[in-house]
C-alpha cells in the first residue's frame, strides 16, 4: 500500500475509533439534599419530605442524558422518616402524571442502528470502517443496558418506608403537565392514616 493510501486509513480509523467513545453512560448517584433544605421542609409526625426540580445540569450529572429536551421532568424525592412507624409511598398518591422510566429511558437511548448504519455506509468504501462499527455496535448496546438499570434504580416505585430510614428516588414527569407545587400522601401502615404533604419543589 502507497504511504498516502495507508496514512489516510490509518487516519480514518483513528478517528473512527476515537468516536466510539461516545457510545457510553456514566451518571453519579443520587446525592442527599442539604441539611438545610432538610430542615425547613414539611414535617409531619416525624417525617420530612424534600422535592428537587431537575434542571439541564442536574440532567446531565445524575441521569447523564438531557431528558427535558425529550420532554420529561425529573424531580427528586427525599423522605427522611424519623418516628417508630411504617408508612406506604405510593406513585398513585401524588398528585403530578407520572412517566414510566422505560418510557423516558427509550427516549434517550444512543441509537445503535442509526450509529452502526452510518458506520456500514463507510465500511463498504474503506473496510477499516467495519471495526468501529463492531465496537460501536457493542458499546452503545451496553450504554442503553446501563441506562436502563440506572433509571429503572433511581425511579422512585410503591414501597414501604420503615422507620428511622430514608427514601430518595426521582419521577419523571410530562414537561407540558408539570408544576412545582403537588401533593403527596403517606399512609401509615398500622392505623391506615394519611399524611398529607402540600410540596414546594426547589429547583
Amino acid at each position: 500500500m502507497k504511504p498516502k493510501s495507508l496514512l489516510f486509513v490509518s487516519g480514518t480509523l483513528a478517528i473512527a475509533m476515537a468516536l466510539t467513545s461516545c457510545a457510553s453512560y456514566s451518571a453519579s448517584p443520587l446525592c442527599n439534599p442539604s441539611a438545610d433544605l432538610i430542615q425547613i421542609a414539611p414535617r409531619n409526625e416525624g417525617i420530612s419530605v424534600v422535592s428537587k426540580t431537575f434542571t439541564r445540569s442536574d440532567c446531565d450529572r445524575f441521569l447523564d442524558r438531557d431528558v427535558l429536551a425529550e420532554g420529561y421532568q425529573p424531580v427528586q424525592i427525599y423522605i427522611q422518616n424519623d418516628s417508630d412507624k411504617n408508612y406506604v409511598f405510593s406513585l398513585n398518591r401524588i398528585t403530578l402524571p407520572i412517566a414510566r422510566p422505560e418510557e423516558v429511558a427509550e427516549k434517550v437511548h444512543t441509537s445503535t442502528v442509526g450509529r452502526a448504519t452510518g458506520y456500514g455506509v463507510g465500511a463498504i468504501i474503506l473496510w477499516p470502517l467495519a471495526i468501529p462499527a463492531i465496537v460501536d455496535g457493542i458499546k452503545s448496546s451496553d450504554a442503553n443496558d446501563a441506562l436502563d438499570n440506572d433509571f429503572a434504580a433511581k425511579a422512585a416505585r410503591d414501597q414501604v418506608i420503615f422507620p428511622h430510614s430514608r427514601f430518595n428516588a426521582i419521577i419523571f414527569v410530562p414537561v407540558h403537565a408539570y408544576q412545582n407545587s403537588y401533593t403527596l400522601t403517606l399512609i401509615d401502615q398500622d392505623s391506615r392514616q394519611p399524611k398529607i404533604f402540600n410540596i414546594t419543589s426547589n429547583g
